[in-house]
């Protein structure tokens, strides 16, 4: 049996489609209220689970932080 190796990998890649996961919005909330749990000062507005899916969004297309 011949597989037609180019037709099988044309099905299993989209070329320039990013899969994210959006489930850390859901937990959003007790992750700042955890990381604020004691803290002194000003307190964090931003998670370190959004700044790595803020990184996952613009390092693969060369985004400047100036132009997010």
């Amino acid at each position: 049996m011949l597989i037609d190796q180019k037709s099988v990998d044309e099905r299993l890649v989209r070329r320039g489609e990013l899969l994210l996961s959006l489930e850390f919005l859901e937990r959003y909330a007790d992750e700042l209220e955890a990381m604020n749990r004691g803290k002194e000062g000003r307190p964090f507005t931003l998670t370190n689970s959004y700044i790595v899916f803020f990184g996952c969004c613009t390092l693969p297309f060369r985004v400047s932080l100036q132009a997010a």
